[in-house]
C-alpha cells in the first residue's frame, strides 16, 4: 500500500497547482502523482477491495463511485466518504 500511501501524502500539494500563477510549477508533480495514482488503483487497491469499475482509472474517481455504489459495504462507503472530505479540503476551489 506504499503508493496508496505516496498518493495521499503528496496530493494536498500537487493539486494546488489549479490555482495557476506560480503554482504551475507544481503541475509536474502532479502528473508524477496522478501516475502513481493509476499505477495504485490497479495494483494495490483491487487487494482490499477488487478490481475497478469501468471508468475508474485513479483511487480519487473509485472514491466517488465507492460512496454511490448501493451494493457497497457500509463501512466502505463509509471510507470513502471520509477520504472524499480529505480530498475536497485539499482542492482550492473546495470541490474534488
Amino acid at each position: 500500500m506504499i503508493l496508496t500511501a505516496i498518493t495521499g501524502a503528496t496530493y494536498p500539494v500537487a493539486i494546488q497547482f489549479k490555482r495557476g500563477g506560480l503554482w504551475l510549477a507544481l503541475a509536474p508533480l502532479a502528473l508524477v502523482v496522478w501516475l502513481i495514482d493509476v499505477v495504485a488503483n490497479y495494483v494495490e487497491l483491487p487487494l482490499v477491495f477488487g478490481r475497478p469499475k469501468p471508468g475508474d482509472y485513479t483511487i480519487t474517481a473509485r472514491i466517488k463511485t465507492m460512496q454511490l455504489d448501493p451494493e457497497e459495504l457500509p463501512s466502505r462507503r463509509e471510507l470513502a466518504r471520509m477520504v472524499q472530505v480529505f480530498l475536497d479540503a485539499c482542492e482550492p476551489d473546495g470541490q474534488h
